[in-house]
């Protein structure tokens, strides 16, 4: 090649650089969080051993760790003194964790609340004993939002690496790490039953096992909504469930098994990358019985760990004390045009077919 022709060949490839580079769209500007949310771990709960009884309920409840077949753990929730009862029975709660995560004492504060307030809560996985960090949570853990308006469908992003010692028990990215599983939940409602009815058991007679609920928080939301149609289970929580689980395509079944009453929540569209699933899961649910409400500043990690669960444990117990207890007084917090989560200020709620 000639001086000329090198000469030529170098300006055109130059030219067609700066060209690309006129052409590049400039770099998406990070979505920094507006202030004024809800501190999801604040005020901190001091932190209490498993034994010591919890709850703002008329009687306050324990942990303990059940191991109910090998690998096969979970973190039961009950109150502490289960012969002062009487003969009343406990309605169950199984609970999946956010992320999924293999801790049974992830959302301790909140489900100690409802076991206080006389229900057998059972929550997947092992008691992490580390004087409480893994009891507590901060906005480390709140999932990266890249903008607060309705996201185009596009595949979720890669999970980078935890930095934080939060980000350790709800944003592993190792693929070999235990979770719990929709499996593993049903295990522990079976064998909640069977306990129930097992001569010897500390649990013998004591639980109402004709009204049961699955509830979850996000990744747990997905593995609680998998119960639809399952005639051992009374009512369903999806609660902050970022997956959009029943508004899936490939989730058409779920949709149609869905029998039992549905408590759908989630947080601010600001904090919250679960909203706009939320709201597509109640839109497709057109047939269901659903309530269904979004709360101003929330986070996506809800206020469980704040002291007793915050303001979601009397929620969440006014919904399970409705569907499991059949309390009228409860159920108005959802019925009626003056419930009192429709006149609660903070709360956008639209329901259907819910009487």
């Amino acid at each position: 090649m000639g001086k000329f022709s090198k000469s030529l060949f170098l300006v055109a490839l130059i030219c067609s650089a700066g060209t690309a580079l006129a052409q590049a769209p400039p770099a998406p500007t990070p979505y920094t969080l507006p202030p004024g949310w809800i501190e999801p771990g604040e005020p901190r709960p001091p932190y209490v051993s498993p034994e010591t009884p919890q709850g703002s309920g008329p009687h306050p409840a324990i942990m303990v760790a059940e191991t109910i077949a090998p690998g096969a753990d979970f973190v039961a929730y009950y109150p502490v003194n289960l012969s002062q009862l009487g003969g009343k029975k406990l309605p169950i709660l199984v609970w999946g964790n956010g992320s999924c995560a293999y801790v049974g004492n992830r959302f301790r504060h909140f489900l100690q609340d409802i076991a206080s307030h006389d229900y057998f809560v059972l929550a997947g996985g092992e008691m992490v004993m580390d004087k409480g960090e893994a009891e507590t949570i901060d906005m480390s853990v709140n999932p990266v939002l890249t903008n607060p308006d309705e996201p185009a469908p596009a595949a979720a992003p890669a999970r980078a690496a935890p930095v934080t010692a939060q980000q350790n028990f709800d944003q592993s990215n190792d693929p070999n790490r235990k979770r719990v599983t929709y499996e593993l939940l049903s295990k522990g409602v079976d064998w909640a039953i069977a306990e129930n009815k097992r001569p010897g058991s500390k649990f013998f007679g004591k639980l109402d096992t004709s009204n049961i609920a699955a509830m979850g928080n996000s990744c747990g939301g997905g593995l609680a909504s998998k119960f639809a149609g399952d005639r051992r289970i009374k009512t369903i929580g999806i609660l902050s469930s970022a997956s959009a689980a029943l508004a899936s395509p490939t989730n058409a079944d779920v949709r149609r098994k869905l029998t039992q009453p549905l408590l759908l929540l989630s947080g601010d569209p600001r904090y919250d990358p679960a909203f706009w699933g939320a709201i597509k899961d109640y839109e497709v649910l057109d047939k269901a019985k659903v309530f269904y409400g979004w709360r101003m500043n929330m986070v996506h990690m809800g206020t469980y760990r704040q002291t007793n669960g915050g303001e979601l444990a009397p929620l969440a117990e006014a919904w399970l004390d409705w569907q499991l207890k059949g309390d009228k007084s409860a159920a108005k917090w959802f019925t009626g045009p003056k419930c009192g989560l429709c006149t609660n200020t903070h709360y956008h709620v639209r329901r259907r077919n819910l009487s």
